[in-house]
């Protein structure tokens, strides 16, 4: 600073030296647009980054909006060096401070212009580039991935199609029809078409569960196409009225965003194969010749199971319902009135097999079922069913279930049932799961977690595959990745079953309001959770668990709440009465939190009404279990 007596005023004056570059850039209020515009940047790219896949806008179109921004950067800099907004409000040119930057030192800042715009378009490339070259977003943890990778936040590949030159997603056509119900025949379309895509060889189809995924969903097909790991999307709707339907179909490929195939089909519904061999053998064609090949390889069949539409479209609702796991009870009803306007349709047998089997288990959602005339009915469907089509897996695995709900169990001819089901149809992933339930009874959870990984491979938005893979990891010791699998598929909505298993780890973690709110979901009285809570959580010491069971006869069959409390012996009298459901009854005693009930009679007990033993002196032990003499055995805490 230099100082002056000011001679007309009498008072000390203050002269500022020249500002220099970082002073004048300060001045002409720089800093404040570059922080400006960047916030402002940076909130319009990460809503475009969300709206523009929506709007199905293609890839290309987020990389414009990021140029564009880049490219306005050192613009609005100099901009901002160059201009000023007047006090009475117009845009003005930015004079130079006279009063402190004598006329020797312009020669100066105009070099420091030139350097102060030449610095900020590199700080501009530079923000642009990197925000080009960020990481990706972290996928999800995929259904698929093994144990130890779960508890990571990596991303991993989803089980997809793995050649995507001609890989495909069949989305669920649109009912255009006035009647809702007409929903139910869209939907059994799509999934005709799929079904019969996924046995043409040199074609990779995503599952049926994946893609139905994005029914009423507002999503471009490229998004879709990205997500499933397809490169081409099938879609369309359909319009029934009367004994006529229409049925547009487009193929899309999703990668160059193009349409490949289109047709519009105006048909009496005597001929609805005839129109699924048409469109598929359309659909087979044009992926084929995307490859250029020329080759033109062998037709797709449609095979006419049923020449009764009534029959054809009642069984398309019932296995709507049975996939779903919604209303099983109509869904039985329905398929039953399939195989009676048609007793040669050998479908709608396995239909009805499938359905009367699983819902034997679902005793506590319909308590008012005789289980006993499900598993005949079963039975019987599940013989018809081969008798038409030998080739058919469902009734082999429908028989399966049959020898399960038996005690004890007869373990070896369960698995034989369900290799047969397997070998007739490696795609069956409900057959994958249901042999490692299988597993985990008898206490081999590697086999069990090669099981749930393979129905995952096969269907990666398989809820209940993903939930028992959980178990698998969870039995295995490893909390932190079952919790990451469990909290993957509570995220896709699939929250209660086997959910009692994961209240005890989320209790001891310090994380009560997460328990109560599971238990909750599983329909546990008050006083139960209070007692969990008290129980693992401060040691108390548990209720009467007769007094507690008579006052909720809805807990009569749930052995989950009762092995959660350490009543071992309720636990094990409820197996022994045989009214327990099959999934509940079954794997609970592999769970190692359950402290002491692998030391405790009750555990034996339970184990031997199974008929666990009996395969183990035929076919070996699971690691933490050996043989104590002839007939007794032991099992490691």
């Amino acid at each position: 600073m230099s100082r002056r007596l000011g001679q007309a005023t009498g008072r000390l004056c203050i002269v500022s030296a020249p500002p220099g570059l970082w002073g004048e850039l300060k001045r002409r209020k720089v800093f404040r647009v570059a922080v400006v515009y960047a916030a402002t940047a940076f909130a319009v790219l990460q809503a475009a980054d969300i709206m523009l896949p929506r709007m199905g806008l293609p890839d290309w179109a987020m990389s414009l909006v990021v140029a564009l921004a880049v490219l306005g950067f050192p613009i609005a800099l100099v901009l901002a060096w160059a201009l000023e907004v007047s006090p009475e409000g117009g845009i003005r040119r930015t004079e130079s401070d006279a009063a402190s930057a004598p006329a020797a030192a312009a020669p100066l800042l105009g070099k420091r212009t030139v350097l102060a715009a030449a610095l900020l378009v590199v700080l501009g490339l530079g923000l642009g580039a990197g925000w080009f070259l960020k990481p990706g977003t972290p996928e999800p943890i995929a259904a698929n991935e093994s144990a130890s990778d779960a508890a990571g936040a990596g991303a991993v590949e989803s089980a997809a199609p793995q050649s995507l030159d001609k890989s495909i997603a069949v989305l669920p056509f649109v009912n255009m029809s006035a009647d809702a119900e007409n929903a139910f025949f869209a939907d059994g379309i799509s999934e005709e078409l799929l079904n019969v895509l996924v046995r043409v060889e040199d074609i990779a189809v995503a599952s049926r569960t994946s893609s139905f995924a994005y029914k009423g969903r507002e999503i471009g097909a490229a998004t879709i196409a990205r997500e499933l790991k397809v490169n081409h999307i099938l879609e369309g709707s359909v319009r029934k009225s009367g004994n006529r339907v229409r049925i547009t179909a487009q193929l899309i490929d999703a990668v160059n965003d193009r349409h490949l195939w289109s047709e519009t089909y105006d048909r009496e519904l005597t001929d609805i194969f005839a129109i699924q061999d048409e469109i598929a053998n359309a659909i087979v064609a044009a992926l084929r010749g995307t490859l250029g090949s020329g080759a033109a390889g062998r037709a797709v069949t449609v095979q006419a199971d049923t020449d009764n539409l009534d029959a054809y479209q009642r069984y398309l609702k019932a296995r709507e319902l049975f996939i779903n796991r919604e209303q099983l009870d109509e869904s039985v009803r329905l398929f039953e009135q399939v195989v009676a306007l048609d007793p040669e349709f050998a479908r709608g047998w396995e239909g009805l097999a499938a359905a009367s089997a699983v819902i034997v288990d679902w005793v506590a959602v319909y308590p008012s079922i005789d289980r006993s005339e499900q598993m005949a009915l079963a039975g019987q469907a599940a013989e018809r069913a081969l008798a038409l089509d030998p080739t058919l897996s469902m009734p082999w695995a429908a028989r399966s279930l049959l020898v399960s709900y038996a005690l004890p169990i007869d373990f070896p001819a369960a698995l034989d049932l369900l290799d047969r089901a397997i070998a007739a149809d490696s795609k069956n992933a409900s057959a994958h799961l249901w042999r490692g339930i299988l597993w985990f009874n008898l206490g081999f959870l590697d086999r069990a977690l090669a099981d749930t990984d393979q129905c995952l491979a096969l269907d990666p938005a398989y809820g209940n595959c993903l939930r028992w893979k959980a178990l698998a990891v969870l039995f295995q010791g490893d909390i932190d990745a079952a919790l990451a699998l469990y909290q993957q598929g509570m995220a896709n909505g699939f929250v209660p079953n086997r959910g009692n298993s994961f209240v005890e780890p989320l209790i001891r973690r310090g994380n009560r309001f997460a328990a109560i709110l599971l238990m909750r979901e599983r329909n546990w009285p008050l006083e139960v959770q209070q007692a969990a809570v008290a129980t693992l959580g401060d040691g108390a010491v548990p209720p009467d668990f007769d007094a507690l069971a008579q006052r909720y006869p809805e807990l009569q069959s749930d052995i989950g709440w009762r092995l959660l409390l350490r009543d071992y012996d309720g636990a094990a009298a409820i197996v022994a009465a045989g009214t327990a459901s099959f999934g509940n009854t079954l794997v609970e005693h592999w769970d190692p939190a359950y402290q002491g009930l692998r030391a405790a009679p009750a555990f034996q007990r339970i184990l031997v009404l199974l008929g666990v033993p009996a395969y183990w002196r035929e076919h070996g032990y699971p690691p933490q279990c050996r043989p104590v003499g002839a007939n007794d055995f032991e099992c490691s805490p």
